[in-house]
């Protein structure tokens, strides 16, 4: 089985996943296996093997008489968590992690780095999803190249709220209303993706779709997903979504409706930093 050798640009941005993946599992947004991580490294990769023969291929399954990759996709080259693996594993990338390459007929991918050396190693079963999400992006013309999935605790509280669970706008104004920052850092604000089978075909063009308005996409009672240029902007995003979330929760624990700040003060948040 042939391996690459990664230039120094591709293990900065594994590395940024590794920070990440760390900073997911010590707030327990990750447990067990759950929470996923991907990034496009194609631009950045250099040199690609001439023969792909000697790497591991793996075909995906045919939907509809086609590939489950969208076929712009043909090419390109990701570092992605595996499947089963544990987000903690990352600090480990080359075992909890592979770096492939999807085939040229996007319908399959051939692991050129990690996998921990299997032929026959598998990324997330979200992986699809995030493909689309990445490619979707970058047909609008925009730099974000990561997508991180997380389970971020009062994010996933908020939408069990009955007041916020099927209203993006109220979910959003009651994150925004707890901290300026969060207004300032999360302008686009927070959809909802309402509840449905994870790894599903509905959740990963709702989610794609979500993403074209918002910073943030939660999966009702089930997580959040965010994207950005590498994974410390994708997950500053939910960070900042969170600590809306949280100090709106611990506000309604405390016995008391939050005030939050004035419709007139967002405004005003709004027009001075161009938001």
């Amino acid at each position: 089985m042939s391996k690459v050798e990664l230039n120094a640009a591709v293990m900065a941005e594994i590395e940024k996943v590794t920070e990440v993946a760390t900073y997911l599992w010590q707030r327990e947004w990750a447990e067990r296996n759950g929470g996923n991580i991907s990034v496009d490294v194609t631009e950045i990769f250099g040199e690609v093997p001439a023969s792909m023969e000697g790497f591991p291929h793996c075909p995906l399954s045919m939907v509809g008489g086609k590939a489950a990759f969208p076929a712009d996709s043909a090419g390109h080259i990701f570092f992605v968590k595996g499947t089963g693996e544990r987000i903690r594993e990352l600090r480990d990338p080359e075992l909890a992690g592979c770096v492939l390459r999807i085939d040229d007929h996007a319908a399959g991918y051939h692991i050129l780095w990690g996998g921990r050396g299997k032929a026959d190693y598998k990324p997330t079963s979200e992986f699809i999803s995030h493909v689309e999400i990445v490619m979707d992006k970058q047909r609008a013309g925009s730099n974000h190249r990561c997508v991180v999935h997380t389970h971020p605790l009062e994010l996933i509280a908020l939408s069990h709220h009955p007041k916020y669970a099927h209203d993006e706008t109220a979910y959003t104004n009651a994150c925004w209303k707890m901290l300026p920052e969060v207004r300032a850092f999360v302008p686009k604000g927070i959809g909802m993706v309402p509840y449905c089978m994870p790894g599903s075909k509905v959740m990963a063009d709702s989610t794609t779709a979500k993403l074209r308005q918002f910073d943030v996409a939660i999966w009702e009672k089930h997580g959040a997903v965010a994207t950005g240029s590498d994974a410390l902007e994708a997950y500053d995003f939910v960070d900042v979504a969170n600590k809306g979330a949280k100090l709106h929760l611990m506000c309604l624990a405390s016995g008391f409706e939050p005030e939050g700040v004035s419709d007139k003060d967002m405004q005003e948040l709004k027009e001075t930093f161009n938001l």
